[in-house]
């Protein structure tokens, strides 16, 4: 009874285009793929791998699509593997054991060797409840599905796009004050505000980056130009306002971690898991500060 949940993120714009998708152990990295293209808006008819981390063509282990496995001769197209396995015959399971794959570990994929679309996964979650047989499925995204043969190979940006309701008519179009953000919460429909990233100026204390609670939905923002972007929401409909808020802290903490997983991969770095601590502190100080430090 294993499944995991893995987040898929389109490498050239990894905010604007991700999905989430659970597969359970048992299934093939094939069919993982499968679903993967699917989700994305990719088809099936050019060559594949599953590789390390973000390593791409310098992955040590790749996990070759059947079709390439089984035909290939002579040098391989990938440049000195040290191992090449066949992503038909090797489960998720297997995958995961044998890259010792943990909380928040990537994988990384490529399809179409002449276009070349990436794409890497960090593994969200292990559930331990899930049947191991689960067929891959998605679960959340956000962004439309690329188009396999538009000549930049980019999805539109989503700077644009209008935030839901009622959020629309709550925020205002670019950074707001801490005190003018707290005071939300005198609104009948607004539950929690929880300032995460708050910049001092010589006009005050002015948020980039907060969550949100409803009665029934919650949400983490971050001031992108020209202005808010959702970057997560949680559904809260069947939960009492504490689990629900619970949950929101949860996938700020996560929001928190693939920040630093971005970061790392734009400058060649990896993060402490101290970095990612010191992120939390304004989300830590706010829970205490309504009576929810247990969460």
């Amino acid at each position: 009874m294993t499944a995991y949940r893995f987040r898929v993120k389109f490498d050239r714009d990894p905010t604007a285009l991700w999905r989430d998708i659970v597969v359970g152990a048992d299934r093939t990295i094939a069919e993982f793929q499968t679903a993967i293209n699917a989700a994305v808006g990719l088809g099936q008819d050019h060559l594949w791998f599953v590789g390390t981390d973000e390593d791409y063509w310098n992955s040590d282990v790749v996990y070759q699509s059947p079709r390439e496995y089984e035909e290939s001769s002579g040098p391989n197209l990938l440049t000195g593997p040290q191992r090449t396995e066949n992503a038909g015959a090797v489960t998720i399971g297997e995958l995961t054991r044998q890259l010792g794959l943990e909380q928040y570990d990537r994988i990384c994929y490529v399809y179409d060797y002449g276009d070349e679309w990436r794409f890497y996964a960090i593994l969200k979650e292990i559930l331990n409840d899930e049947p191991s047989d689960a067929e891959p499925g998605v679960v959340n995204g956000k962004g439309d599905a690329v188009d396999q043969y538009e000549p930049t190979h980019r999805t539109e940006t989503v700077d644009n796009e209008a935030l839901p309701d009622p959020l629309g008519s709550v925020l205002p179009d670019t950074a707001v004050p801490v005190a003018d953000l707290r005071a939300l919460e005198d609104r009948d429909d607004v539950v929690h505000v929880i300032p995460l990233l708050s910049i001092e100026t010589g006009f005050g204390a002015v948020c980039e980056r907060f969550a949100i609670q409803f009665a029934e939905r919650g949400y983490v923002l971050e001031n992108f130009q020209p202005g808010w972007q959702v970057v997560a929401d949680v559904d809260g409909s069947d939960e009492t306002a504490e689990d629900l808020l619970a949950d929101l802290a949860s996938t700020v903490r996560d929001w928190h971690a693939e920040i630093a997983e971005i970061s790392g991969a734009m400058t060649g770095q990896r993060f402490a898991e101290g970095t990612v601590e010191a992120m939390h502190v304004e989300l830590d100080a706010e829970l205490e500060r309504k009576g929810y430090g247990h969460l």
